[in-house]
């Protein structure tokens, strides 16, 4: 099982090698609910810099795209040293077809967020040559497990980090500044969180970036206690560090290429970023009720 990193600043690569396989990195043109958004040079700089340190560089290319950024996607993907990169990531089916048509197909990883639940959908792309695809985050470790022994080719998931459960292509932030009058000082912040009547102690994190809003867990998911059950069928693991900064990368990534938890370096991370951890969906049992 390799681990993967999302980071902040390009000049923290060569110290987050000493731990990651590879790194996530991406433009907000085309991709969303980034750590940073990386320019064109930057693009390079990493690929380069990857390069040289011997370690993987996959470029997030998340968003859901009408046609008019589809064409934009092709032509931006055309001035990129694609084959340099060790895969693309996406989560629209478009994208999908953008790339097998530039002969891109073996660099494609698909993440559709919330799809991909079972084993029949997991390997339904299988045929198509891609490189792999992200199991669904709101699954149980049972179902993970199961997905993994049954696999055609390579699994994703993330394994520790603040987990996406709502997201609209609306800015909705914006809206609401825009009808009160007021100017929009939240766009693109890391440090917003949304507080329910019902719920004030449990506040979850928010973000609006170029392509939506989007509201987290406010729980951080751990996947450190389950690293045996897992190794054996997750090919990458993704550590994402959305909301954070490079060094608490490092020292997540220091337990995870551990395989355990330190106790003490937990309880340091949760005293100074103030978080909670806990086991996301691996025991719970996402149920959809009909109302009546």
């Amino acid at each position: 099982m390799k681990l993967l990193i999302t980071i902040y600043q390009l000049k923290n690569l060569e110290k987050l090698s000493v731990y990651a396989d590879g790194f996530l990195i991406g433009s907000d043109r085309f991709g969303t609910r980034l750590t940073k958004s990386f320019s064109d040079e930057e693009i390079f700089t990493a690929i380069s810099q990857t390069k040289a340190l011997n370690k993987s560089l996959y470029l997030v290319c998340n968003q859901m795209f009408d046609d008019k950024q589809l064409e934009s996607f092709q032509g931006w993907i055309e001035t990129l040293p694609v084959r340099e990169l060790s895969g693309i990531i996406v989560a629209d089916l478009g994208a999908y077809k953008v790339l097998e048509h530039m002969g891109y197909s073996d660099l494609i990883v698909y993440n559709p967020e919330t799809l991909l639940t079972n084993a029949y959908d997991f390997n339904f792309l299988a045929d198509f040559d891609i490189q792999g695809v992200f199991v669904a985050k709101e699954i149980t470790l049972e179902d993970i497990i199961y997905i993994g022994k049954n696999k055609k080719y390579q699994m994703f998931m993330i394994g520790h980090g603040h987990l996406n459960m709502f997201y609209s292509k609306r800015q909705l932030i914006d809206n609401f500044m825009y009808f009160t009058e007021s100017e929009n000082p939240y766009h693109n912040r890391q440090d917003l969180k949304i507080i329910e009547e019902n719920r004030k102690d449990d506040p979850y994190p928010i973000l609006e970036d170029q392509a939506g809003t989007h509201v987290f867990r406010s729980q951080v998911l751990s996947s450190l206690n389950h690293l045996v059950e897992l190794k054996d069928f997750v090919d990458y693991l993704v550590v994402d560090t959305l909301f954070k900064d490079d060094d608490y990368a490092y020292d997540i990534l220091k337990m995870y290429r551990d395989g355990k938890e330190d106790l003490n370096l937990k309880k340091q991370i949760q005293n100074k970023y103030q978080e909670v951890w806990d086991e996301g969906f691996f025991y719970k049992k996402t149920i959809y009720k009909h109302k009546g």
